[in-house]
């Protein structure tokens, strides 16, 4: 809950900041723009004024001083009259030494700066937009300024910056809302992939999170959730198959080791033949167990990574001929022909490598049928050296062709249980050969044969 607290206030404070940031730059756009369509206004005001005043004022030409102090003091009352109450303008004209002026006498600039030209003044911390001119009537001279009016300036700032303060409230209300309502759209497919997820557990991987939108972050993520969710249900639907086939495997011998020693207990000690097969097959059935244990403790390794490789090079042909005559040696009942042995360096785990072709070669020989051929043929192409062992056995149906690298996996329950197989080797080899970064491919044709290819990179 605090989690979910601190991710909303998180998501709020982040909006607002950015709400603010864009408010700040737009207020201060808005306050660049005003100003500049102020300054104009006031200039092109300013302009227009003292045109009406140079006109108003050609009449002096041919009147003496006292006429055109009058007509001067005249213009300026009815320029004070049309202004009205609030002046956006005011005007001083300065002749003869004598000012006149539309706001009071008092106040005047240097009347002589900069004439022609529009000037910024400091008037009580007020920026004042001002513009000198002379005007040459016969022998009269006027100077005449126009400055805009500070109180007005002020009057028209104050109200934009209340507009733009209400605005900016209106904004962030509006926008408090927006985030509550967003935020519940966000949250809604969380609370969702949350409350799925909590009911998942290692006893029950049925669940899986509704995809409400796939195109999105969420709806992506929500597709990733779910394929690791298939994923460790596979996987513990595995291990769980593993444990019960293993279970399964070890009863068998088990029960047949309990049954002969009852039987010896029993009173067959006394009888010489059975005494030997009781511990014949005994010693059977452990080996059997020996060899289950071995292959199951290879899994184990490597399922938990802790498979030691000793990776070393070596020469693949001298193994494969070592190989095939020690199997020569130990199954007399079938024929071994290598057809090619060509020479490759491999940088891989000899043991592991010798252990994977001696499980494919007991594989042959434990399905051919006596005094058939087993071959092999081992060449390299390009930057793969290729082993392909093919037999004349029983073969494999098309149908289970896939299952054939699965743990456990016996086509042939009760026949391979009388050839000691526990469906083990294949995915042992497959294992070994993966951990090298090879490949291994299974073709097969029922009563004709079965063909194993090895794909192993060379050493460069």
């Amino acid at each position: 809950m605090d989690n979910e607290k601190s991710i909303k206030r998180a998501v709020i404070t982040s909006y607002l900041s950015s709400i603010l940031i864009i408010l700040i730059s737009i207020h201060v756009v808005i306050i660049v723009v005003f100003f500049n369509w102020e300054n104009r206004r006031i200039k092109s005001e300013i302009n227009k004024t003292s045109l009406v005043v140079h006109r108003q004022l050609q009449i002096i030409k041919h009147l003496n001083k006292a006429s055109t102090a009058k007509i001067i003091q005249k213009k300026i009352a009815e320029f004070a009259i049309t202004q009205g109450e609030r002046p956006s303008l005011h005007i001083n004209l300065i002749y003869n030494d004598s000012v006149f002026s539309s706001e009071h006498p008092n106040f005047i600039f240097n009347h002589k700066k900069e004439l022609g030209e529009f000037q910024f003044v400091l008037d009580n911390k007020n920026i004042l937009i001002l513009k000198n001119l002379l005007l040459k009537f016969g022998d009269q001279e006027i100077y005449i300024q126009v400055y805009s009016d500070s109180d007005e300036v002020k009057d028209d700032i104050i109200s934009l910056m209340n507009s733009l303060f209400f605005s900016s409230i209106f904004i962030i209300v509006i926008s408090l809302g927006l985030v509550k309502k967003i935020d519940k759209i966000i949250q809604l497919p969380i609370h969702e992939i949350t409350k799925t997820v909590k009911k998942i557990n290692r006893y029950d991987l049925s669940e899986r999170i509704t995809i409400l939108n796939p195109n999105n972050e969420l709806g992506k993520l929500s597709i990733v959730i779910n394929e690791m969710i298939d994923r460790l249900d596979i996987s513990f639907k595995s291990q769980n198959r593993f444990i019960s086939n293993a279970s399964h495997e070890l009863r068998t011998p088990l029960a047949v080791i309990k049954g002969y020693t009852d039987l010896l207990n029993a009173g067959a000690k006394s009888d010489p033949v059975m005494v030997d097969r009781g511990i014949s097959e005994i010693l059977k059935e452990v080996s059997n167990m020996e060899n289950l244990l071995k292959k199951l403790l290879f899994l184990a390794r490597k399922e938990n990574n802790i498979l030691k490789n000793n990776i070393i090079p070596f020469e693949i042909s001298v193994l494969i001929q070592e190989l095939v005559e020690k199997q020569q040696l130990i199954d007399k009942d079938h024929a071994y022909k290598i057809i090619r042995n060509q020479t490759s360096i491999l940088n891989a785990d000899k043991d592991l490598i010798l252990q994977a072709l001696r499980e494919l070669l007991k594989n042959s020989s434990k399905y051919t049928l006596e005094n058939r051929e087993i071959s092999i043929d081992s060449f390299h192409k390009r930057k793969y050296h290729y082993v392909v062992i093919k037999d004349q056995g029983k073969g494999i149906p098309k149908e289970n062709l896939k299952h054939v690298f699965e743990r456990f996996y016996i086509q042939d329950e009760s026949r391979n249980r009388q050839k000691n197989s526990f469906g083990l080797g294949l995915p042992i080899v497959k294992d070994i050969i993966k951990l090298h970064n090879g490949n291994i491919y299974v073709e097969s044709e029922f009563n004709v044969g079965t063909v194993v290819t090895i794909e192993l990179p060379k050493s460069i």
